[in-house]
């Protein structure tokens, strides 16, 4: 290209210092990006915290089965007509334990579910993490190489513009050629610094993914390439249960059927052991002791009111139901989601892929209009729609790259590829 003819100093003072700056700057490759989000994002956190909240919610919920101990120590003081006050002590030990208690396995049950349903959801987050930082992460690489492209085109336009100025001040070009190859110029230096300015954009945009609050000036270390992504659509239903947006909600199916199962339970008896040791007397330890130990059989009926049980268990049934219709949905559309992604996908490679020989076509194409316009046999015009033709190409590959990576992850996404894989 124009490379050749001697740039001025102030185009290559402009060129240098984003180049200088880069490489200042903190590279990052995607294996950073996963260590330091793993470690920094909050909302990741809170998911996990989200875990070990239910895991010990879990765990306490184990305590309605075991038995409860109370220790009792009181004093009191009485008296009454012709009987002089007197001072009476107490110390007691207490026990109960639960013997048949259905409700309370339900809890113990809902509790184990509410778990699991908090490690799904983890999963989901970090599957959506992940597309939302790969997806920084490819904008911040193909934010670069518009810098790159920008400025590329700023070299060559500026380049056109001096030339043309020349061949009209020799009288062999127009004054309105001139003049458009110099606004072409200043438009590419306008193009040049809104593409430093989006490069910053993108790297806000990648900080923020990582967790981080402060600016730093990051820069992407990875080749900005079209992605091969293999999918068997015969197995994608079976893959369907290990996908934590799945997973999920058949856990909230398992909840509904347990509340269904407790609300029953309302009608069934419920078991239970006491044991006791008392002491009492009119000193502060006292010596006269006593024992109890009994079992207690409770049946309710009809304790909430005379329709309360089977508007509950109804409510409880039509819950149920709609979740299982819900899960039924997610799963149909799920499937659909993930085989027009794969789709859209190979659309978005095959046209990247295709534009890489017209590029290659366009580039050439330039290089023989500059020659053929030096030697005075196609018009600056022709040879301007040529070098637009190229610009545009060049920038519409970025497109390309950058789409085809977004569509990846997208379907990466819908089928619950975390950061931890």
């Amino acid at each position: 290209m124009m490379k050749r003819i001697f740039p001025p100093l102030l185009l290559a003072v402009t060129l240098i210092a984003p180049l200088a700056a880069q490489d200042a700057s903190l590279e990052l490759s995607w294996d950073d990006c996963v260590r330091e989000a793993l470690s920094g994002n909050s909302a990741l956190k809170a998911k996990k915290l989200a875990i070990e909240q239910y895991r010990y919610l879990y765990l306490a919920g184990y305590n309605a089965y075991l038995p409860s101990v109370n220790v009792s120590h009181s004093v009191s003081r009485g008296g009454g007509a012709g009987v002089p006050p007197s001072n009476r002590w107490s110390f007691g030990l207490s026990a109960s334990e639960p013997i048949f208690n259905l409700k309370a396995i339900s809890s113990i049950k809902s509790s184990r579910i509410s778990y699991e349903k908090a490690a799904a959801d983890y999963r989901g987050e970090s599957a959506s993490l992940r597309a939302g930082l790969y997806s920084a992460f490819v904008s911040l690489l193909v934010a670069q190489e518009k810098v790159r492209v920008q400025n590329k085109i700023m070299t060559i336009r500026e380049e056109n513009a001096r030339l043309i100025k020349l061949k009209y001040d020799s009288g062999r070009e127009s004054r309105g050629n001139m003049l458009y190859a110099s606004a072409l110029a200043d438009l590419a230096v306008a193009d040049a610094q809104k593409a430093g300015r989006a490069l910053n954009i993108a790297r806000r945009g990648l900080l923020s993914g990582l967790g981080s609050a402060e600016y730093r000036p990051v820069t992407a270390k990875a080749e900005l390439q079209s992605p091969e992504y293999e999918l068997n659509t015969g197995a994608i239903r079976a893959a369907l249960e290990n996908i934590p947006q799945v997973i999920s909600f058949e856990k909230s199916v398992e909840s509904a059927r347990q509340k269904l199962l407790s609300a029953r339970y309302d009608l069934f008896p419920t078991l239970n052991a006491s044991q006791a040791l008392n002491w009492s007397g009119p000193g502060e330890f006292p010596s006269d002791r006593s024992w109890s130990m009994g079992l207690s059989l409770s049946l309710p009926l009809l304790s909430n009111g005379i329709t309360f049980y089977p508007n509950n268990t109804g409510a409880a049934r039509a819950s149920l139901k709609g979740a299982e219709e819900s899960l039924r949905d997610l799963k149909v559309s799920l499937e659909n989601d993930i085989i027009s992604a794969y789709d859209d996908f190979l659309n978005a490679r095959d046209t990247a892929a295709s534009n890489v020989n017209v590029l290659k076509a366009n580039e050439e194409r330039y290089k023989e209009s500059q020659i053929k316009y030096m030697a005075g046999r196609i018009s600056f015009i022709d040879l301007e729609n040529v070098e637009q033709s190229m610009v545009d190409n060049q920038l519409n590959q970025l497109q390309f790259l950058l789409n085809v990576n977004t569509k990846k992850i997208a379907l990466e996404n819908l089928l619950g590829v975390g950061l931890e894989k």
